[in-house]
């Protein structure tokens, strides 16, 4: 266990304590979280072309103008749609600086999948940021709502992906004689058969969907390689490929797509998925469709959920793909063209552009405030709690104090029946824990996670309650174990006192966070309460960091990255129903301006969505202040 002094410049000491550890601290200014700041008096705030607006403001002005509404809450969706176009220029310039960095003449191509966000302030700001990027759908329904925001602008490609029934294929013929640029994609053979069957050659453009037959790692990689539910199996590939040959509708096929899975945080895997993409695509013009001109390698591009990938990584993520394209023209050396490179980001696009703030109610404590083992006032518990004390000053390694942490929870909690012993022995592993925390980080550590004793020593000993619902909010917290960053509100300026776990008002042990990504810094620094807040390397921490407990009660924090799929999932648990939806535009003068878009989603019309009707009121079922 490496040993280190505890003066060292990087062991920040509260005197130490400035905005730019804040930054560090919890992730802000960088990557994914650019548009986050913090200001000289330790407020959180919105960064905009270079302008400040803080949280603080910005809750103020809504409970002035809103704050008497029946379906006002104290927390709130707030949505950036100008970070929809900021994101699209950004991919758009990734791909094209990389282009012509490894000189490649192919040209780029971008849909937008609309089962991300179909809310109407996701879908038009794609549509106003680039008038090339197409528009993805994958149901009857999308397709529906696609036709409708685009009916004045026909040339703009939709990609019909998705299984397909006769239904869902003659609304793409009437969408085709209707002067729409379809691209339909062929999933299985009986879809190949019906299409085939109702399809015109001379008006079809086909997208052959394809198993990839790789690994690469992301958080939804079980959903690639052959088990996947998506896309043409090896040997269908085969069957189909004969049928369309056989029925005149080879030179139908522009595309060929496959989806290596979504969340990829090693970009440099994209080289080999371009690399076996290209293979398919340069065999497959060899055996007769030679208007193949397009690869579509679906979505994968990974949103910095915790503030650990590489500076530029959309440009990483682009090199990579065209890298590989170009690894495998050269292995073919033959005339095939390069192909135009398409992609289907839809959390790239629109992650950023939505945020949870979420009012916090109050702080609840695990263990009673009692600072010393001398105030314990019976006797056992006093003595038993001393042993404890000595031999944690006496420990020399994490080891040995993981084993102490272990026995001391049990012992102190054994045989305790009255209420005066369950709250004695509680206080006493309340001081044991400070006093292993003060041990471990004399003894110096470099992992967070080391030999951890049954119970985290870093688990968090107080408890925020936040008005919010995390199945409602942030479904993908509890149905994949997706990160999003918790940030306080105001007093990032101070040395964070202490970690809080942030719990939601539903009657579930699922709807808290706890997770803290733990930055990567030279050595670890710490809270006042000496828990790890930055660790070297970084990783995933317990506990979100907090200035001043005392006042959190009167702010609160701030869920960032919740634009993608977290509107789409949302479940409305104990009957929790949508925050309200609040719109922040930075206007062309550089002033801002608010927009409440809709309130919290009411009782009544909560119960009507059950059965109910007739019941409850229009107020919101969230706490009141």
């Amino acid at each position: 266990m490496t040993q280190y002094d505890d003066s060292g410049v990087n062991d920040v000491r509260e005197d130490e304590w400035n905005i730019d550890r804040a930054r560090t601290v919890y992730g802000i200014g960088k990557n994914d979280l650019h548009f986050l700041d913090v200001n000289e008096d330790g407020d959180l705030c919105v960064r905009l072309r270079g302008q400040s607006i803080t949280f603080r403001e910005i809750i103020q002005r809504l409970e002035t103008s809103n704050g008497d509404s029946p379906s006002y809450t104290s927390s709130f969706t707030l949505r950036i749609p100008g970070l929809i176009a900021h994101q699209i220029a950004k991919i758009r310039n990734s791909f094209l600086k990389a282009m012509k960095d490894l000189d490649y003449s192919g040209d780029f191509l971008a849909v937008y999948p609309i089962k991300v966000n179909q809310r109407r302030d996701c879908v038009i700001p794609v549509i106003m940021a680039d008038r090339k990027y197409g528009l993805e759908a994958g149901t009857k329904a999308e397709l529906e709502l696609i036709k409708a925001v685009i009916q004045k602008e026909k040339d703009r490609q939709i990609v019909c992906n998705g299984a397909k029934d006769p239904e869902y294929l003659n609304l793409i013929l009437q969408c085709i004689e209707e002067g729409y640029n379809m691209s339909v994609s062929i999933e299985s053979l009986h879809e190949a058969n019906m299409i085939v069957d109702l399809f015109d050659p001379e008006r079809t453009d086909l997208v052959l969907r394809i198993k990839p037959y790789l690994s690469v790692e992301g958080h939804w990689s079980h959903s690639t390689g052959r088990d996947s539910k998506f896309g043409l199996s090896i040997h269908d590939l085969h069957d189909v490929v004969d049928l369309l040959k056989g029925k005149g509708f080879e030179s139908t096929v522009r595309t060929i797509l496959a989806h290596a899975g979504s969340q990829i945080t090693d970009t440099k895997a994209f080289r080999r998925f371009g690399r076996f993409m290209t293979g398919l695509y340069s065999e497959l013009r060899s055996r007769g469709l030679s208007e193949l001109h397009v690869i579509d390698f679906g979505g994968g591009l990974a949103i910095d959920y915790e503030g650990a990938l590489e500076e530029n990584h959309t440009y990483a993520y682009a090199e990579s793909i065209i890298r590989g394209v170009k690894d495998a023209l050269a292995e073919e050396n033959s005339e095939v063209p390069p192909p135009d490179i398409m992609i289907e980001s839809g959390r790239g696009v629109t992650a950023l552009s939505s945020m949870v703030v979420v009012k916090a109610l109050e702080v609840r404590s695990v263990f009673p405030a009692l600072s010393d083992i001398s105030d314990l006032k019976v006797k056992a518990v006093r003595e038993k709690a001393s042993k404890f004390l000595e031999e944690i000053e006496k420990s020399s390694s994490a080891s040995d104090l993981a084993k102490i942490s272990d026995r001391l929870h049990r012992d102190l909690a054994a045989d305790m029946d009255e209420l005066q012993e369950i709250l004695e022995s509680e206080s006493a592993i309340g001081i044991l824990e400070k006093s292993v925390r003060t041990r471990l980080r004399t003894l110096g550590f470099t992992s967070a996670d080391t030999l951890l004793p049954e119970r985290s020593f870093w688990h968090p000993e107080h408890i925020a309650i936040g008005n919010f619902s995390v199945f409602n909010s942030i479904a993908d917290h509890v149905l994949v174990k997706q990160h999003f960053p918790a940030i306080p509100l105001t007093d990032l300026h101070l040395q964070p006192e202490t970690t809080v776990r942030l719990a939601d008002i539903t009657c579930d042990s699922d709807g808290e966070i706890a997770n803290f990504y733990l930055q990567n810094t030279e050595l670890p620094w710490f809270s006042k309460d000496n828990r790890p807040i930055t660790m070297p390397g970084g990783q995933m921490g317990l506990g979100i960091p907090i200035g001043s407990l005392e006042r959190l009660p009167d702010t609160g924090f701030v869920l960032a990255l919740t634009g993608a799929y977290q509107d789409a999932i949302e479940m409305d648990h104990n009957l929790l129903g949508d925050l309200p939806d609040v719109e922040l535009h930075l206007l062309e003068d550089n002033t801002w301006s608010l927009r409440w878009v809709t309130g919290a989603e009411s009782i009544r019309k909560i119960l009507e969505d059950v059965g109910y009707l007739g019941l409850g009121t229009d107020g919101d079922p969230y706490m009141g202040d």
